[in-house]
């Protein structure tokens, strides 16, 4: 089996596998519909996410300091408030003179005590078929994935109403939990460009309660915010964080100055002028587009986002 056949396969199988998730929406229908279009709300009420995690091992962890030894530190929040990382991490100088850092677990197990939600990273190591699933939407998006685990309790709301910068799409595992959906959506975030949307709390919402099985996807942008109805509830979001027009526009400049047309002076006659040259900007970049160069440096830019099986 030559790589292409090899690549389509793995393809055909990842898709399926996301099929599965959003069953009885096909993949086609999906990609059509909903995709970076509108939220969908599929019922199921059984236990087929049950073996991506469990909440009374991921609360351990928790009270272990586990997540903090990821990249990415977890997140606390209590009553909708944040809960500011240097509250939870203190630095110190290691043996070998290196600033290192350790979780205040005392806080850490106060804020559990308290009702606070937990967001954690970073975490498939201990839940392997999390990985699984984490691999399958990378390959099947070819994008980059990123999950969390988010532990919640009872009537302490999480995150404060709030947008993601990526496709979301949520998996109930256990308990329950109440989401308000809101019409209001920012187009097209991308995390470091543009300023802060605020939420408007007049716009109309839709209120739906997760149950284990139940899924929600959100297109990036959406406006949203949740609240545990059982003592505890546990869910995954996997955060699609798709390459976009920016990206490939990045990749181009990173190869523009190989092109001899590219060097070339911006015509005489001041800004006037060199507003004027954006009909020939547009036709010398076409031409970089053509080099060799500008489609490795694609694979790499946006190639490097998808985890390798």
């Amino acid at each position: 089996m030559n790589q292409r056949a090899s690549q389509a396969e793995l393809l055909g199988a990842s898709q399926a596998r996301v099929a599965q998730v959003i069953d009885p929406v096909d993949w086609e229908h999906f990609c059509a519909e909903y995709w970076d279009r509108k939220p969908l709300y599929l019922a199921d009420g059984s236990d087929r996410f049950a073996s991506l995690a469990d909440a009374a091992t991921l609360r351990r962890l928790v009270e272990s300091g586990t997540p903090w030894q990821y990249r990415r530190l977890p997140e606390m929040y209590i009553d909708s408030g944040f809960v500011p990382h240097e509250d939870l991490v203190h630095e110190y100088v290691d043996m070998d003179g290196r600033v290192a850092r350790a979780p205040r677990m005392d806080r850490v197990r106060q804020l559990l005590l308290n009702g606070a939600t937990a967001n954690c990273f970073g975490q498939e190591a201990h839940f392997p078929e999390l990985m699984a699933l984490k691999l399958a939407f990378a390959q099947a998006f070819s994008a980059e994935v990123e999950t969390s685990l988010f532990y919640s309790q009872k009537d302490h709301p999480g995150l404060a109403p709030h947008y993601d910068c990526g496709e979301i799409f949520v998996l109930q595992i256990s308990g329950r939990k109440r989401w308000f959906v809101s019409d209001q959506r920012h187009v097209n975030p991308i995390v470091g460009y543009g300023g802060p949307v605020a939420y408007d709390d007049k716009a109309p919402h839709a209120t739906i309660e997760l149950e284990p099985g139940d899924l929600l996807y959100l297109p990036r942008g959406t406006f949203h915010h949740a609240c545990a109805l059982t003592e505890e509830s546990l869910h995954t979001s996997v955060a699609i964080k798709m390459p976009s027009y920016l990206d490939l526009l990045q990749a181009l400049a990173g190869n523009a100055a190989d092109l001899d047309a590219m060097r070339d002076y911006l015509p005489l006659g001041g800004p006037a002028a060199w507003a004027d040259a954006r009909v020939e900007l547009v036709e010398r970049l076409r031409g970089a587009t053509a080099l060799p160069a500008y489609g490795a440096a694609v694979q790499r830019l946006l190639g490097r986002r998808i985890p390798a099986r």
